[in-house]
């Protein structure tokens, strides 16, 4: 792999990059103060108005996942019966694979710059969740591949777009319900679809968003042809949540029905 980020730099330094690099952000109050309201209005927020990261951290996230896809991915064609039997099809790349073969995923993860940064946002004290569920790839390529309707395990999901079809017409069009709740024996999804409104949202390379994932009901439009939408998706939980155990039906049931793959195409 060319690797883009070709500095020799430890956790101490991309920390000390981003730090300086989100206080600059922080240090505007109306620009958070806005960034809140949408946050808590939308249950999403897109940080269009900046670069997320320094440039060439990004550059190598990126780079980063295209070797992790092309060295790991499996393929998923799997329905959830805690979402109502919602679909996945895709290529995956899950949790182990990345925190065995990726550096810069791991580090930028459990950065408490980043943490802090979201949490000022978030109104919330983040903080790491369940390992299997920090970090996961997502390839859509094939006519139909999707990720259905669902919730988030967590409440925090942070969404990077690695690639994605410039054209909303092919599909892979983020869509959402905030301010739902997921029943897992009762998902209701239809009933949240039917009496209010979606919010549709399309995204480009480079886009990064922030998702209020566990009140936020939300899929992947299926796209309609041969393309690529390629995702790395973060996610963490709240320090204040006091339930004694989190469950993982949908993980368990992607996870569980696997074809390895050599390469992702």
């Amino acid at each position: 792999m060319q690797v883009i980020y070709e500095e020799r730099q430890n956790q101490t330094d991309i920390e000390q990059k981003l730090t300086s690099h989100f206080a600059g952000f922080m240090e505007d109050e109306n620009g958070m103060k806005a960034m809140r309201n949408r946050f808590h209005r939308d249950g999403y927020l897109n940080f269009k108005n900046f670069s997320f990261l320094p440039k060439a951290l990004l550059e190598g996230i990126h780079q980063e996942v295209h070797h992790l896809l092309s060295k790991n991915a499996i393929r998923r064609d799997v329905s959830v019966a805690s979402t109502g039997n919602t679909y996945r099809k895709m290529y995956n790349v899950n949790q182990p694979e990345i925190k065995q073969d990726g550096k810069l995923i791991p580090l930028v993860y459990e950065s408490p710059a980043l943490k802090k940064f979201l949490g000022n946002i978030a109104n919330d004290d983040i903080v790491s969740c369940w390992e299997q569920e920090q970090y996961l790839i997502t390839k859509l390529s094939h006519p139909g591949d999707t990720h259905g309707w669902h919730w988030g395990d967590y409440p925090y999901t942070m969404i990077w777009i690695i690639e994605a079809p410039a054209d909303p017409s092919i599909g892979g069009v983020l869509q959402c319900v905030p301010h739902t709740e997921w029943d897992k024996n009762n998902p209701r999804i239809w009933e949240y679809i039917l009496s209010n409104d979606i919010q549709s949202y399309h995204h480009l390379k480079g886009d990064v968003y922030f998702l209020k994932s566990d009140t936020t009901l939300h899929h992947v439009v299926p796209i309609q042809q041969e393309t690529t939408r390629i995702i790395l998706n973060t996610c963490w939980a709240s320090a204040h949540d006091r339930r004694q155990e989190v469950a993982h039906e949908s993980i368990d049931v992607i996870w569980g029905t696997e074809s390895r793959t050599a390469h992702a195409e």
